[in-house]
C-alpha cells in the first residue's frame, strides 16, 4: 500500500503543484482552448472530454506506451523513476537584446520540424507583451474557422494560398514561412494588424471550404460547392482578392456572381476536356495582378477577367464548344466521379430552385461494366470499351448495388420505380434494348444540355487594356524601335503577344482562317524596305522552305504545311511584313494596330 501511495505521489508532482494556488496549480500550461479538455482529463471528468479531440488521443497513446512496458515486466516504480529524470530547460532572455523567434527557430531547427501556421503563430506571438490579448482575439478565431474534427491541416493550406495571394505568384511549400516574414517586414505590419489581416482573409478561405455554413446567397454558395466537388483548389488565391473586393463594396454581388460562375465554368469545361492542370498554378498566381494592373480596369470589373481569360491560348485557354461536346461524348467522364456526379446532377437539377437530394446518390453504369452473356448479343466488346463510361451511358441512382449487372428490362424497371431522376433518365426508360445507338443519340442530348449550361460568352472590347499602352500603326514603322508589343488588334478582336516576331505567324494564321487558298497564291511574295519599291536582295516575305537561304533560316517562321513567313529582324523591318499581309489579303490599315508598353 505504501509503495501504491508513494507512486500516486509522485505521479501528482508531475502534473501539479500541489501546495500552489488554483491559478499555478497545473504545472503544465495549455494554451486557452486546450486547457478546458486538459483539467477535465486531470479531475476525470468524463463527460466533458473530447474523445475526439488531441488531449484525450494524446492520453490513450501515452496509456497504450505505459501499458506496453507493464506487460514487457518493467516496473511502475521504474517508469516513474525514469521520468523524474527527465528536465525542463528554461533560457532566460534579455530585453531588448535577445529574439525570442530567432532563438525558437535555432533550438528547433535540430528537432521535428513544425508546420508552417506553427512558424508564423510564433513569429506573430511570441515576442509579443500582448500575447495573450493577441491570441485569444485572433488566432482562435483563425484556426476555430478553418479547424474540423481537430485537424489543422487547412490552416496550413490556407497559408500557403495567403502568400501566393499578397505576392500574386506560386510559392513552395518549403518557401511559405519565409516568405510570409518578407511581406510582414516589407509591408510595415505590426503582429495585430498582421493577424487582422490574416483573420480577414482565412474567413473568407473558410467560406471557400465550407460554402455551406456561409452567409453568401446561394448561388454563389452553389459555385463554391462546385470548386471544393471537382477539387479546383488553385483558383482560391485569386478569389481571396474578389472576395475581399467584394466586403470593401468594390464590387456588389451581382459581379461577384458573375465572377464567380465564369471561373466555375472555365474549370468545370477544361476538367471535362481533361485539360492538364500544371498551368492553373501559375495562370491564377497572376491573374488579379495581371487584369487590374489599369487601375481603371476595376470599373468593368467582370468584363476584364472575362476578356483576360477569353484570349488565352495553349493550355489556358477556354476549351471551345467544339472540344467540349467532343469531350461530352467520347470522354471517359466516369473515371473522374467528383466531376461525373457534378455533371450529371446539373443536368437533371437545371436551373430550377428545387434540387434532388443528392445523398446517397451512385453513379449507375446502364450498360454494365461486367457484361453478361444476354449484354453481349447487342454490344461488342470494342464498343463496349469505348462507350461503357462515356455520358451516355450513365445516370445517378440510389439503387446502385441492386442494379449492377442485371438485364436491361430489370434495370429499367428499378429505374422507372425507384428513382426520382427525370431528365436523365426519360430516354432510358422508354427503350425496350439499350444499344450502342441509344447511347451516343443519349450523349448528343445530354451534351445540348451541358453546352448551355456551362456556355460562356466572351468579352470582345479592343479598348480593354492589361497594361498601359501605346498603339501604334502599320504604316509609321519606325515608332516599333526599341518597344515591347503587348497585343495586336486586328478588326476590333485583341490576340497577346511578346514579341514583334509572334506578330506575322499570328496574323497569317488568323488571316488564313478566312481565306485558306490564298496563303499558297502568296508563295513568292518578295519582301519590300519601303511601301513603294522592291528590295534589292529580293528576299521573300512568303516561302516553301527551299526557298530560304541556309544563313536565312532564323528569320522565317512557319505558318503551315511548309510554307514560311519572315518573322525576324529588327522590328521596323517587321512591321513592313505585317503591312505587305495585309495589303495582300485586302485588310485596311485602320482595322490593324500595335499595342506597345508605354515607355
Amino acid at each position: 500500500m505504501n509503495k501504491i501511495n508513494k507512486a500516486s505521489d509522485m505521479i501528482e508532482t508531475f502534473l501539479t503543484n500541489k501546495y500552489s494556488a488554483e491559478e499555478y496549480k497545473i504545472k503544465l500550461k495549455q494554451i486557452k482552448s486546450d486547457n478546458i479538455q486538459y483539467e477535465a482529463l486531470l479531475d476525470h471528468k468524463d463527460d466533458k472530454l473530447d474523445r475526439d479531440g488531441h488531449i484525450f488521443k494524446n492520453y490513450e497513446v501515452a496509456k497504450k506506451i505505459f501499458a506496453s512496458w507493464l506487460t514487457d515486466d518493467v516496473k511502475p516504480m521504474d517508469i516513474l523513476l525514469a521520468l523524474r529524470n527527465l528536465q525542463v530547460v528554461g533560457i532566460s532572455l534579455k530585453e531588448g537584446e535577445d529574439d525570442p523567434q530567432v532563438i525558437f527557430e535555432s533550438i528547433n531547427s535540430t528537432g521535428v520540424a513544425l508546420t508552417n501556421s506553427d512558424l508564423i503563430r510564433n513569429f506573430l506571438l511570441m515576442s509579443d507583451h500582448d500575447q495573450d490579448r493577441l491570441f485569444e482575439d485572433y488566432w482562435v478565431p483563425i484556426e476555430s474557422f478553418l479547424r474540423r474534427e481537430n485537424d489543422n491541416n487547412q490552416i496550413d493550406l490556407f497559408f500557403r494560398q495567403f502568400v501566393v495571394m499578397k505576392l500574386n505568384s506560386t510559392v513552395t511549400e518549403r518557401k511559405v514561412y519565409q516568405k510570409f516574414v518578407d511581406i510582414f517586414k516589407g509591408n510595415n505590419y505590426d503582429h495585430e494588424s498582421a493577424l487582422k489581416e490574416i483573420k480577414h482573409y482565412d474567413k473568407i478561405y473558410a467560406a471557400f471550404l465550407y460554402p455551406e455554413e456561409s452567409d453568401y446567397s446561394d448561388e454563389i454558395k452553389n459555385y463554391l460547392l462546385d470548386l471544393r466537388e471537382i477539387k479546383q483548389t488553385t483558383c482560391y488565391p485569386f478569389l481571396m482578392h474578389i472576395f475581399a473586393d467584394y466586403h470593401a463594396d468594390v464590387i456588389d454581388e451581382a459581379t461577384l456572381t458573375k465572377v464567380l460562375h465564369m471561373i466555375d465554368v472555365y474549370l468545370i469545361r477544361r476538367s471535362i476536356c481533361n485539360v492538364p492542370t500544371n498551368s492553373l498554378n501559375g495562370l491564377f498566381a497572376y491573374l488579379y495582378s495581371r487584369v487590374f494592373r489599369v487601375k481603371k480596369n476595376k470599373d468593368i470589373y467582370y468584363e476584364v477577367i472575362n476578356k483576360y481569360l477569353s484570349i488565352q491560348t495553349g493550355k489556358d485557354a477556354i476549351p471551345s464548344d467544339e472540344d467540349l461536346e467532343h469531350s461530352l461524348f467520347y470522354a471517359k467522364i466516369y473515371q473522374n466521379l467528383p466531376l461525373c456526379r457534378l455533371i450529371m446532377l446539373d443536368i437533371e437539377n437545371g436551373d430550377t430552385k428545387e434540387k434532388i437530394v443528392t445523398d446517397n446518390l451512385t453513379i449507375e453504369h446502364i450498360m454494365p461494366q461486367t457484361m453478361s452473356k444476354a449484354w453481349r448479343k447487342n454490344i461488342t466488346e470494342g464498343e463496349h470499351d469505348t462507350f461503357v463510361h462515356t455520358l451516355g451511358n450513365l445516370s445517378v441512382t440510389g439503387y446502385n448495388s441492386e442494379m449492377s449487372n442485371k438485364s436491361f428490362a430489370e434495370k429499367k424497371k428499378i429505374l422507372a420505380d425507384n428513382s426520382k431522376v427525370v431528365i436523365l433518365n426519360e430516354d432510358v426508360i422508354d427503350k425496350d434494348t439499350w444499344t450502342v445507338n441509344d447511347i451516343k443519340n443519349r450523349s448528343r442530348r445530354l451534351a445540348k444540355i451541358l453546352l448551355d449550361k456551362y456556355r460562356l460568352t466572351k468579352v470582345v472590347d479592343s479598348d480593354i487594356k492589361f497594361e498601359d499602352v501605346d498603339k501604334i500603326s502599320v504604316i509609321k514603322p519606325d515608332e516599333a524601335t526599341g518597344r515591347k508589343p503587348i497585343s495586336f488588334t486586328l478588326q476590333d478582336a485583341d490576340y497577346p503577344v511578346k514579341s514583334f516576331k509572334e506578330i506575322p505567324v499570328k496574323l497569317l494564321n488568323l488571316l488564313d482562317q478566312d481565306d485558306p487558298e490564298k496563303l499558297n497564291d502568296l508563295i513568292g511574295l518578295t519582301w519590300k524596305n519601303n511601301f513603294d519599291e522592291p528590295n534589292s536582295n529580293n528576299s521573300v516575305v512568303i516561302c516553301r522552305k527551299d526557298n530560304i537561304r541556309p544563313e536565312m533560316e532564323w528569320n522565317y517562321s512557319e505558318v503551315r504545311d511548309g510554307i514560311y513567313v519572315m518573322a525576324g529582324g529588327a522590328a521596323w523591318k517587321i512591321m513592313h511584313v505585317i503591312k505587305q499581309l495585309l495589303d495582300a489579303y485586302g485588310i485596311e490599315d485602320s482595322e490593324f494596330a500595335i499595342s506597345v508598353r508605354k515607355k
